[in-house]
């Protein structure tokens, strides 16, 4: 309970800080939808930048476009004040409060770091995606622009539908699903074309994303809807194989959804006209039905899918088989892990419980956890997880004394295993450089989960390049060299394609399977250099387990169509027959 109310309470001091606006006599730029009024804020140097928060990317939707494809948004008279924050419409796990945001949330913001703005600029652009699980998140408390802003790039961001608003799918054309991921497209479309105005380089659009937002920009590589829109993408701590991109068995969780809210699933067309009439917070509250433990597991119940209609789809093919074929948009690509990734999910599943309890649960709470609900045959739940809890605990039970080994095993499951398949493929299927990089610096600003020991936790990297919430104000020493580090990495990425860190030189990705992974590792503001690793985790291991995902997932479609002309083959003997 104590977790409850100080996690509550410190996001009411973190909304209340959040209202401080900076000077309301600020830049005007006049774009094709009208003229828009910023205002001055200041970086982290206190240097004076120029903030449009708040423009309109799409039609709010709402009503009879809840559930749909973003539209672009129209024209307004006379001046729009671009000084307010928006956040879409969601509810943070374990928080006793409800709901938060609005659905009428598809708005970007602009960070341009200078006082005057000259269109003729043409100032590199870096564009980012915030995380969440695809379930929750905002701009407003996860991408400040600080401490970039005292660099020459512009940042954008935007909001983008969460959970059930963003990734509702019938697995039909009804809903075909990835509203979320149409809606970051839209934008990044809108910043192509209007970026120009406020001094950016349209030429030279680099997109970066942690968590779920790296995710995101790994998926954009595959989608039509994206391609052209950007020249570089950076995807920090997820890739679009890990095993919570993709969500399976949509339009069950929609129906479950539909059953807590009182309304049919007789048809995907009955049951969306009745969802679209349920009240937004109602409708939030009824996705509670889907966890199984606090609120928080699964972590990602509504996320992308492969559309099953190529029409207008963001992804209509799964991306390992987009990858296998080197059906990938060409352009350079770096991904990255922290080294205790696995701190952040056990620090958010445990959050205060005792270990004895995931050991008296294993075999019901985990297969939700690591995502294995799915994806491994009912029959096969216990013998896998079996195999999981002897190779990660050694037939030791569950307690405070191995708790590195959990962190090692949600590591290893959500990140690691598939991050190595990824920049392997990636690299193998583009023509562009693909880079990794490893973090295991343990910064000196406060960590959350709060009560984890420290390391180099999921995330911990991304706030070293975006403000965040807990960041202080001011930085320590050591945190301050590494933010400086990261300031220069990405705006160098951003305005060359090739990323180098403290004058190490950053070698790629070798396309060759059988090559040891090149990676930076960040160790300290000190210590960062070059090595090379057979494998960044037991995929051996993973590999052998039974879990339809990746390779395995398109082999069991492979073995269904088989499956399939040996039905019709001997259905056509029969028929010859008689």
């Amino acid at each position: 309970m104590m977790m409850f109310v100080f996690v509550s309470y410190l996001f009411a001091v973190l909304i209340g800080l959040a209202t401080c606006q900076g000077s309301l006599d600020g830049p005007t730029v006049k774009i094709p939808q009208g003229l828009v009024q910023g205002i001055y804020k200041k970086s982290y140097k206190n240097k004076t930048y120029s903030a449009f928060e708040g423009i309109p990317y799409a039609v709010p939707p709402v009503g009879d476009l809840r559930f749909k494809p973003p539209q672009a948004a129209a024209k307004w008279t006379g001046v729009l004040k671009a000084n307010k924050h928006y956040e879409c419409l969601h509810f943070l796990p374990l928080v006793i409060v409800g709901p938060r945001g609005t659905e009428d949330c598809l708005y970007a913001y602009v960070y341009v770091p200078r006082e005057t703005i000259n269109p003729n600029e043409l100032l590199d652009v870096i564009v980012h995606i915030h995380g969440g699980a695809f379930m929750m998140g905002s701009p407003k408390f996860m991408v400040g622009p600080e401490f970039l802003m005292d660099r020459d790039a512009i940042v954008v961001s935007m909001n983008y539908r969460l959970g059930i608003l963003g990734f509702l799918s019938t697995e039909d054309d009804v809903v075909p699903g990835n509203n979320g991921l149409k809606d970051q497209s839209l934008a990044l479309e809108w910043i192509k074309h209007n970026i120009k105005y406020f001094g950016g380089n349209p030429a030279s659009i680099t997109i970066t994303g942690l968590s779920a937002g790296a995710a995101s920009v790994h998926l954009h590589y595959f989608s039509q809807l994206s391609k052209g829109l950007f020249h570089r993408g950076f995807s920090q701590s997820g890739t679009a194989l890990n095993c919570w991109a993709l969500t399976e068995n949509p339009l069950e969780k929609a129906k479950a959804v539909a059953k807590n809210v009182s309304c049919t699933t007789s048809s995907s067309k009955k049951m969306v006209e009745c969802l679209r009439q349920v009240e937004g917070n109602a409708l939030i509250q009824g996705l509670r039905t889907l966890f199984v433990y606090m609120d928080a597991v699964p972590i990602t119940p509504f996320g992308p899918i492969v559309e099953k209609n190529p029409n207008g789809a963001f992804l209509s093919e799964h991306p390992y088989k987009m990858l296998q074929k080197g059906d990938v948009y060409d352009v350079p690509w770096i991904t990255s892990n922290t080294k205790d990734e696995g701190l952040f999910p056990v620090g958010l599943i445990f959050a205060g419980k005792k270990f004895s309890e995931f050991e008296e649960k294993w075999y019901d709470i985990m297969q939700y956890a690591l995502e294995m609900h799915y994806t491994v045959k009912p029959s096969l739940h216990r013998e896998v997880l079996s195999n999981i809890k002897k190779y990660y605990f050694k037939d030791q039970p569950i307690s405070e004394d191995n708790m590195f080994s959990f962190v090692k095993l949600f590591s290893d499951r959500m990140f690691l295993v598939d991050a190595e398949k990824s920049v392997r493929m990636h690299a193998n299927a583009t023509q562009s450089e693909v880079y990794y990089y490893l973090f295991s610096y343990i910064e000196d600003m406060p960590h959350f989960p709060f009560g984890m020991p420290k390391g180099a936790s999921h995330g911990d990297d991304g706030r070293l390049m975006f403000k965040m919430f807990l960041t202080p104000p001011k930085l320590s020493d050591n945190d301050e060299q590494m933010m400086e580090y990261f300031a220069d990495f990405i705006i160098n990425f951003a305005r060359k394609g090739i990323p180098s860190m403290k004058s190490v030189e950053w070698l790629p990705v070798k396309p060759d399977k059988d090559s040891n992974i090149n990676y930076l590792q960040i160790a300290d503001p000190d210590t960062i250099s070059m090595k090379s690793v057979a494998r960044l985790a037991p995929d051996d291991f993973w590999d052998s387990l039974p879990i339809r995902e990746n390779e395995n997932a398109m082999a069991s479609s492979s073995d269904m169509v088989q499956g399939k002309f040996v039905i019709i083959s001997i259905v056509l003997f029969v028929i010859n027959a008689i």
